[in-house]
């Protein structure tokens, strides 16, 4: 049986695939860097990018995951991903728009595509823990700071984001609300002074979103696991981070993509 390591070293998106690894376990089919058969890349992160080039350096096979996918103005993102793509010889994509890109893509460099419509691991386990919920009414607030933008233009954006927290607390009279630590990207600093709940585990996150009144945010949750717990008028979307996501012309909350994903490997 072919062996994988899954390259993700971000916390959000160690989240996202945790059932995905769990299964993978499950299978013995899990395996460190140095000794797996194939390497799964996930996502667009510069410290996935880092090793994964240096596996594909050394001959190793690259699978992506997200292939594909665009955030619309993140520039960063953008680069390490569909790098990844290139360098991969199995792409695995959330959507239609998503294969369409990547095959698009590996046409224009002449390389030749692989590519499946899986889903998204992401829904595969939306398990909630409803332990920092509070008894009380309150708005939830995850932004994440675009690493193309400048450090005043963030400010901005934090200023925009803190004056609609305010208004709809004044509108809705709700007297509490939850700011959640941003991921770590360049100018999450900033947010130092808004932030009032640290980093949480998946499920308790998903406690929180589930029992909100709304959800103010610029996180791609607002495509994938808010709409299974929230009606489209709870979710306000600011700023300019993911505002190009193709939501409205793919369909992004397709799950089983565990199981999907794990049928394709066995074939290999």
């Amino acid at each position: 049986m072919k062996t994988f390591h899954l390259a993700s070293y971000n916390r959000a998106s160690n989240g996202a695939i945790e059932h995905l690894r769990k299964e993978l376990e499950k299978r013995k089919m899990l395996k460190p860097a140095a000794t797996a058969d194939y390497i799964i890349a996930v996502g667009d992160r510069t410290e996935t990018f880092d090793v994964v080039l240096h596996q594909w350096r050394c001959g190793v096979p690259i699978i992506h995951l997200w292939a594909g996918e665009v955030s619309g103005w993140n520039v960063e993102d953008e680069v390490y991903r569909h790098s990844l793509t290139l360098m991969s010889m199995m792409q695995l994509c959330t959507n239609e728009k998503a294969k369409d890109r990547v095959t698009s893509l590996c046409k224009a460099v002449g390389k030749k595509s692989n590519v499946h419509i899986v889903g998204n691991v992401y829904l595969d386990d939306l398990s909630i823990n409803e332990s920092k919920v509070p008894k009380e009414p309150y708005i939830l607030v995850l932004y994440n700071p675009p690493t193309l933008l400048e450090e005043q233009e963030v400010r901005w954006e934090i200023v925009e984001v803190s004056n609609i927290v305010i208004c709809m607390k004044m509108a809705e009279k709700i007297d509490k609300h939850i700011w959640i630590e941003p991921n770590g990207d360049i100018n999450s600093k900033l947010l130092e002074k808004n932030v009032n709940q640290i980093n949480l585990p998946r499920e308790q996150f998903l406690g929180l979103l589930k029992n909100c009144k709304y959800f103010i945010t610029n996180s791609s949750c607002q495509f994938y696991e808010a709409p299974f717990f929230l009606k489209p008028k709870q979710i306000i979307s600011v700023g300019v981070r993911n505002k190009n996501r193709e939501s409205k012309h793919a369909r992004m909350n397709q799950q089983g993509a565990t199981e999907k994903i794990i049928k394709l490997l066995s074939s290999l």
